[in-house]
């Protein structure tokens, strides 16, 4: 009755002294910037793309964001790198080094970086290209990062209700913090609620490992097995699960998703193939303000002790928005 209640009412909101805590994911998930993110580091990383040429990059680019959103910059050169050794080539890094980028393709990506107000690639002097990708992103997201859709909503009656969250990512600081103050979220998520695998850990923590969601949970002064995750990517939900995190809720809202991968998205997200037994995401919502309803849902289970599998009530399903997933399939 009360998961009934949360979900229906939208101003009276009850405060409780909250004995859970959500950890949100940040880029796709809080901040509508993996879009953005992923574009910068396309048009980086395309003209080291190995037998790609100038007509064929824009055609790229939506498969490139859905293959690498959530993944490290590293972990993408890593993999055009091993593409470049196949045919016999040098390396990203010693290509840029030679400044041999096709002069072709060069022309096509200054086009693009000009639309998040870039320098032409000729006119950086960056150490090296994960420094600039580090820094070009930033700079790019300063100007237009935006929050995912329903996310300033839920936020505010999460906080009303007394139900502690942070941020819980992969990505860099300061990218994150500066993204949160750009978006207008900084008064929720101070710097000692952001948790960086990128920054907060030498050498970096990665997700699908663990480490951010345990170093978040423990901040939070809560077990893993007491916090929800909320993730758009494979690799994030492989996170939240090898961490033992209790509830994780896929999300598949954000325009990095397109309408037409919606589905194949979110079973990938509940497939738990990053996780290491496999446990994927329990639900998957393509509404963010859904979340309110399944974060007392969650607490009410676990002042019974419950855990996975969650049987959810037919109540609080049919109050959710469609597209919805869970078992591994779309629902209606």
């Amino acid at each position: 009755i009360f998961i009934a209640q949360f979900i229906m009412a939208s101003t009276d909101i009850v405060k409780i002294n909250s004995d859970i805590s959500i950890l949100f994911d940040f880029d796709g998930t809080v901040g509508d910037t993996e879009t953005p993110a992923m574009e910068v580091a396309f048009w980086e990383a395309a003209p080291y793309l190995p037998g790609v040429g100038p007509n064929d990059l824009e055609a790229l680019l939506p498969e490139f964001i859905r293959n690498n959103a959530g993944k490290a910059y590293e972990f993408m050169i890593e993999a055009i790198n091993e593409d470049r050794k196949k045919l016999g080539l040098n390396t990203a890094e010693e290509m840029r080094a030679a400044k041999s980028e096709d002069p072709a393709i060069v022309a096509v990506v200054d086009k693009h970086r000009k639309k998040f107000g870039l320098k032409p690639m000729k006119d950086c002097s960056f150490a090296d290209m994960f420094e600039q990708q580090k820094i070009e992103t930033v700079e790019a997201l300063s100007k237009v990062s935006q929050p995912c859709k329903g996310v300033v909503e839920t936020l505010g009656k999460l906080h009303e209700a007394g139900i502690p969250f942070c941020i819980s990512t992969t990505s860099p600081k300061p990218r994150v913090p500066v993204c949160i103050k750009t978006i207008g979220l900084d008064h929720y998520f101070p710097p000692n609620k952001v948790h960086s695998g990128e920054s907060d850990f030498i050498p970096p923590k990665f997700k699908p490992a663990p480490d951010v969601y345990l170093k978040a949970a423990k901040t939070e002064g809560k077990h893993p097995s007491n916090c929800i995750a909320v993730e758009d990517s494979g690799s994030g939900v492989g996170s939240a699960a090898n961490a033992g995190v209790g509830f994780i809720v896929g999300y598949v809202g954000a325009s990095h998703i397109r309408p037409e991968k919606l589905d194949s998205h979110a079973k990938m997200l509940m497939s738990g193939e990053r996780s290491l037994d496999k446990t994927g995401a329990d639900i998957v919502i393509s509404d963010m303000t859904d979340l309110t309803g399944l974060v007392m849902f969650f607490r009410e289970e676990r002042s019974k002790n419950n855990s996975r599998p969650f049987k959810f009530p037919a109540t609080l399903l049919s109050a959710l928005h469609r597209p919805l997933w869970m078992d591994g399939e779309m629902i209606n």
